[in-house]
């Protein structure tokens, strides 16, 4: 059997590309410009390229007060409106024109849905459709599938706060055989160590 090594972050990758592999196998196109990349140049897009300053809406809130090392900037994190204090001024991201970004995003929607029309020749085939995992021309993509639930679960397992109600609690494998994922327990194994040589000290 062939084998591959990753770190636990690696696997991840891995699962995301695999999920874009299988939605784009059942033509469900936005998992494309669900890809972080493709965000990020879909909201760089509708970005104004202007500096930060009082008044400008911000991803973390509207920014009230800017001082030497610290943005303060006034939002709702939940628990109705409040002022923040940010020391990691670099990574403070001036808000899109957020109109305008989901204009374009439902009209990469609408021009998915052509495309789909185009490639199973339907002119009613809805726009966000999709044939189904299970339909008979979509194999590869339930290949993939099955793949996904493996490595899903093995981190499901891993999750101290893991509920048995989430779809990926359980693994039904569709065309098999089932892959094997163990996740990486090196830093796990070095914590148990630790642990035990400071019960000794």
């Amino acid at each position: 059997m062939a084998k591959i090594e990753l770190t636990d972050k690696q696997l991840r990758l891995v699962q995301d590309a695999l999920e874009s592999y299988s939605r784009a196998g059942i033509l469900q196109w936005r998992y494309v410009y669900e890809h972080p990349s493709v965000m990020r140049y879909l909201k760089d897009s509708f970005t104004p390229d202007k500096e930060l300053k009082v008044g400008t809406d911000t991803m973390r809130g509207e920014i009230v007060e800017i001082g030497d090392g610290y943005i303060k900037t006034k939002g709702s994190w939940g628990h109705g409106e409040e002022i923040k204090t940010w020391t990691d001024v670099e990574n403070i991201q001036i808000s899109p024109d957020w109109n305008r970004y989901h204009d374009a995003k439902n009209k990469i929607e609408r021009l998915f849905g052509e495309v789909n029309r185009i490639i199973l020749q339907d002119p009613t085939f809805p726009d966000g459709a999709s044939p189904g995992i299970h339909n008979p021309k979509s194999k590869e993509a339930l290949e993939a599938f099955d793949i996904i639930q493996v490595i899903r679960h093995e981190f499901w397992k891993a999750d101290p706060t893991r509920s048995s109600i989430t779809v990926d609690s359980s693994v039904s494998i569709n065309v098999g055989p089932a892959v094997k994922v163990e996740l990486d327990t090196t830093k796990e194994t070095r914590k148990q160590k630790l642990d035990k040589l400071n019960e000794k000290i």
